[in-house]
């Protein structure tokens, strides 16, 4: 039985250190009995599991994909509607559009980046001002939604509620994992929202400003890059998760 959940962010993350990623992948094979691994990105399932393919990732358990609007559990069956159902009252990506129509700066990213619960723009260098004021007007439009800014150049609109923290703990819940016992990795503005929950956060070494910055006693800097940092920081919350997960006397 699984007692334990690693939700990772992949690019920058978990790749970008394929010697890193060999040991990392090492790591949680002896332990795959007892941990559950999710991927959560902003790209889309075909692009997450062509990486697994690809780029010698560990075939996970779960995908959370488009920035915590799509949960699939297995990776390749039916999203979770009940997740999908939870984030979609309110929202209409084609409002999201119109309402930021001929926005100042803003430049649609490619269609394979947009779903109909997340709507994807370039935006760069944008500043706090900029960032609250495409958040007024969605709100002012009617919209359920949020605004997420990530490596100064990338801004998603999403439903309210929908993002990768959320959808992680939507998973924990589904597989009976306690919060205490997740662990969340990433390097970016749109993995944030993982370490808002209370779970055991790792960020890697490489993170973006945005991420390094966050602070707090469920926190763990990596002093490595990509999927060393992420096996930096297995190790230092491993040893609290399963003295309380495991039976007496049970260890590694």
């Amino acid at each position: 039985m699984k007692t334990a959940l690693l939700v990772s962010d992949i690019d920058g993350t978990l790749l970008g250190d394929a010697a890193a990623l060999r040991r990392c992948n090492a790591w949680l094979e002896a332990r795959r009995d007892r941990i559950a691994i999710a991927y959560a990105s902003g790209r889309t399932r075909p692009s997450i599991l062509q990486s697994v393919a690809a780029d010698g990732l560990l075939e996970p358990d779960a995908v959370i994909c488009n920035v915590g609007t799509e949960i699939y559990a297995p990776p390749e069956g039916d999203a979770l509607h009940g997740w999908r159902d939870s984030i979609s009252r309110a929202w209409s990506a084609q409002e999201v559009r119109k309402a930021l129509a001929n926005y100042p700066g803003l430049e649609a990213q490619p269609d394979d980046a947009q779903s109909d619960l997340k709507v994807s723009y370039f935006l760069h260098d944008a500043a706090p001002e900029q960032i609250e004021d495409i958040r007024s007007r969605v709100v002012d439009a009617g919209i359920h939604g949020q605004i997420v800014y990530s490596s100064g150049r990338d801004l998603d609109v999403l439903p309210a509620g929908a993002d990768k923290g959320a959808a992680a703990g939507y998973l924990a819940l589904h597989w009976n994992i306690p919060f205490a016992h997740v662990i969340v990795a990433g390097d970016s503005g749109n993995d944030l929202a993982l370490f808002g929950e209370g779970f055991c956060g790792i960020i890697v070494a490489n993170a973006q400003p945005e991420l390094k910055s966050h602070q707090g006693a469920t926190v763990f800097h990596a002093s490595a890059e990509c999927a060393g940092g992420v096996l930096e920081g297995l190790e230092h919350w491993w040893s609290t998760i399963e003295r309380a997960a495991a039976p007496a006397g049970r260890s590694n």
